[in-house]
């Protein structure tokens, strides 16, 4: 079917081509282009995949995306590298438990960081029930 649909692409290009379609007579006259060919046709591109609706997947995910450092992972830098280390390093923190981690360090983050802050427990209480 492709090779009838290029076939007739350049028969009618090149019927247009000789009948000099377009030309009104009061422009300048000049010489006519030739005709182009078909191109091929692409292929379809794959699906992507879902988001995350903005929630953060692993507590891996959150800590590279704060600014506090926890644990061993010390966020900055390449958060993809950061991500990749903490799973190496803290595979307890490769969990499903991003959105409460990122609770949690936003509380912190709030506080200078300071672990020792009171008004971070319940946030912190909920990461690690999810953990």
């Amino acid at each position: 079917m492709r090779k009838r649909q290029i076939l007739w692409a350049i028969v009618f290009g090149s019927m247009l081509a000789i009948a000099g379609c377009g030309d009104d007579g009061s422009s300048n006259s000049g010489d006519g282009g030739s005709s182009g060919t078909g191109g091929s046709a692409g292929t379809g591109g794959s699906a992507g995949t879902g988001g995350s609706n903005g929630s953060t997947a692993s507590s891996c995910e959150a800590f590279c995306g704060g600014t506090c450092i926890f644990g061993g992972v010390t966020p900055g830098g390449d958060f993809d590298t950061c991500v990749d280390t903490c799973r190496t390093q803290e595979p307890d923190f490769d969990d499903s438990c991003g959105d409460e981690a990122t609770a949690y360090l936003n509380c912190l983050e709030a506080n200078d960081c300071n672990f020792a802050a009171f008004d971070c427990f319940d946030e912190a209480e909920a990461w690690g029930g999810c953990l």
